[in-house]
């Protein structure tokens, strides 16, 4: 048994106190440009590039697959001379979020990194003592349909529109600039300013013109119901609300004086059973059969590591000290990742964030008693002030467009104007927000992102092992 210490300032030190000063020369064949956004297929490439230039240390495998068959991959890396009895296990899981896939690169980034610099001493010590999992992209469907759109769900076939075909009227790129507008019937001299005036779109929708002008999202209306994109590719699932501890735990009915519905994001999010979702299923299985001591799952959305519980505050009288321990290393974690990129983190408990159930670092502390965090490693954008404290990535992000087309111009592209209530004289405005426009490219910087993502995880590995270790229920043991 690995010789397990419950004080973080016990801990034994390893050699990564600092990454290496630079990376070692990297093959040909492995020169990736992080600043870029790859497809799935590049990242697929990517992987078996790694597994083949570096078989001494590295293991691909996928650990189950998505709806539409992609593989789910999971790479091991750790020194292979080594028994790993005595190794601590270490995972890092991304892009359960389709739409977030600076966390799938970052993913990326840390495997990459660890290969092209192990014969470094502080790698290699890593190597020798940690077996590192990486599974870089969870929802590899959501990944790949966030090139059309930014798509947070998977694609288990969904009926939206009832008419007896899934995903029978799905986001189509009409005026080839390959990004998915908001469509809105009118005359070329109206008066759009509501619209692009608007602090956001979601305050605009509540305008009565949003409502009088609004026909849909871009699409020529596949399957002729007179409704465009009424059934898209997404399954209004969200795995992050779909693992089998907690699971819809909370309902309408659940609600705080402040907080309003306790859990409002998950119950209508969920999938129709705990773990009823292949990634799911085969994230956990994972879990299970791996002897992992911490994790940490990557996101987007704001600049923050976050620890469990999601579903409910701390509660000293009943969890142990490994939730405090938590904490402490977050709060580590959040500042390795702010000092290397010099971009504002913070730390919190995820139920302080707001509350959700069913999370997969509930599942995997709550279940299996492994050290888990969030890590959301991207918030696109400016801040106010530009100051710190505002946790933005400070990134200058496309200006919305809109763009009028004559109901000529529509009609070529294949709309029914009469089917969409508009006279011969109304054509369509097409409006683009900045994160649509964000679909096909990364976000600036990414590379220093990644950069402090692995700095972040480097510190969560530093602190492992502390407290009890993995325990695996008796009705989960074989």
């Amino acid at each position: 048994m690995k010789n397990r210490i419950v004080c973080l300032a016990l801990a034994f030190v390893l050699l990564l106190t600092a990454a290496p000063a630079a990376l070692a020369a990297v093959p040909e064949a492995l020169n990736v440009d992080w600043d870029a956004r790859h497809t799935w297929e590049e990242l697929e490439g990517i992987l078996q590039t790694v597994a083949e230039t570096y078989p001494e240390i590295t293991s691909l495998y996928p650990i189950g697959h998505s709806w539409q068959e992609r593989s789910i991959w999971c790479m091991e890396l750790t020194n292979e001379s080594i028994a790993p009895q005595e190794k601590t296990g270490i995972a890092v899981l991304a892009n359960i979020h389709g739409g977030e896939r600076e966390s799938a690169a970052c993913a990326m980034y840390f495997l990459w990194w660890l290969a092209t610099n192990a014969t470094d001493a502080s790698v290699a010590k890593i190597l020798d003592e940690y077996i590192i999992y990486v599974v870089p992209v969870i929802n590899p469907d959501g990944y790949d349909q966030s090139f059309v759109i930014s798509t947070r769900e998977n694609l288990r076939p969904r009926d939206l529109n009832g008419d007896g075909v899934p995903f029978s009227d799905p986001y189509t790129d009409l005026d080839g600039d390959g990004y998915i507008a908001y469509l809105f019937a009118g005359n070329e001299d109206d008066d759009m300013t509501w619209l692009t005036e608007a602090p956001s779109l979601y305050s605009a929708m509540r305008s009565e013109a949003y409502q009088a002008s609004y026909i849909g999202r871009e699409s020529p209306d596949w399957d002729g119901n007179g409704v465009l994109a009424d059934d898209p590719r997404n399954s209004g699932i969200d795995l992050n609300r779909t693992f089998d501890y907690q699971w819809n735990r909370f309902d309408i009915e659940t609600v705080d004086s402040e907080a309003g519905v306790i859990g409002a994001n998950a119950f209508a999010s969920a999938g129709p059973d705990a773990a009823s979702e292949p990634e799911v299923q085969a994230v956990q299985q994972f879990l299970i059969d791996k002897d992992i001591d911490a994790l940490a799952t990557l996101h987007t959305g704001i600049q923050c590591v976050l620890y469990p519980w999601c579903y409910r505050p701390y509660d000293e009288s009943i969890d142990s000290e490994d939730i405090p321990q938590m904490q402490a290393i977050a709060a580590e974690m959040a500042a390795a990742f702010q000092e290397t990129t010099g971009r504002g983190f913070y730390s919190k408990s995820s139920y302080e964030d707001y509350p959700t159930s069913a999370e997969l670092i509930d599942y995997a502390y709550g279940r299996l008693n492994i050290h888990a965090y969030t890590i959301e490693v991207y918030c696109g954008g400016k801040s106010a002030t530009g100051d710190l404290s505002e946790c933005y990535w400070e990134n200058e992000l496309p200006a919305p467009t809109l763009v009028y087309y004559t109901n000529e111009e529509v009609a070529q592209m294949g709309l029914d104007t009469a089917s969409l209530g508009l006279t011969d004289t109304q054509g369509v405005w097409f409006y683009t927000t900045s994160s649509d426009q964000m679909v096909d490219k990364a976000p600036e910087d990414q590379t220093l992102m990644a950069e402090g993502c692995r700095d972040a995880l480097l510190t969560m590995i530093e602190s492992e092992p502390f407290g009890q270790g993995k325990i695996v229920p008796p009705y989960l043991q074989d």
